[in-house]
């Protein structure tokens, strides 16, 4: 009698979607002097608990990071993440050259998640109107109201 064995291996700390923090890119995002906002409420609770102290600590200066674009594994970006004094997290440095080489415009989907493991974020260009993407206010906020609401329950 055969046994049917499954040997998928899964590396991702995340079980079903990685990309806890997602973003419908505002003109500010792609503009000449783009700086990326990310969603205060969802940096605090996905991204900066599994960054480690070290790195926490540094972020109102403002630390260089790694961002790994998924799609070519083999490319990644050097990206300035800072905590400005009114407690936005944004990319500042090396966001313009990441925006420019995939091409983002207004409008487009984009994914973030922090990797523990290898002490980077992983990037997703994850498209306008994409079926992944719930829908957003149109308002520059992020399209993961869902996973918003189910942090303030």
């Amino acid at each position: 009698m055969a046994h049917s064995v499954n040997l998928e291996l899964g590396l991702s700390q995340y079980e079903d979607d990685p990309w806890v923090l997602t973003k419908r890119l505002t003109d500010s995002d792609v503009s000449i002097k783009a700086q990326l906002y990310l969603p205060k409420q969802l940096m605090e609770h996905f991204i900066v608990p599994e960054m480690g102290n070290e790195l926490v600590q540094k972020l109102a200066a403002g630390i260089d990071v790694k961002v790994r674009d998924v799609d070519r594994i083999d490319h990644s970006y050097t990206v300035n993440l800072k905590l400005r004094k009114d407690g936005q997290y944004h990319f500042g440095k090396g966001w313009q050259l990441l925006k420019n080489t995939k091409g983002l415009i207004k409008g487009d989907f984009i994914g973030l998640y922090w990797d523990k493991l290898a002490g980077e974020f992983k990037f997703k260009h994850l498209k306008t109107g994409s079926p992944h993407m719930p829908s957003s206010s149109g308002k520059g906020e992020t399209s993961t109201q869902e996973k918003e609401k189910q942090i303030l329950k």
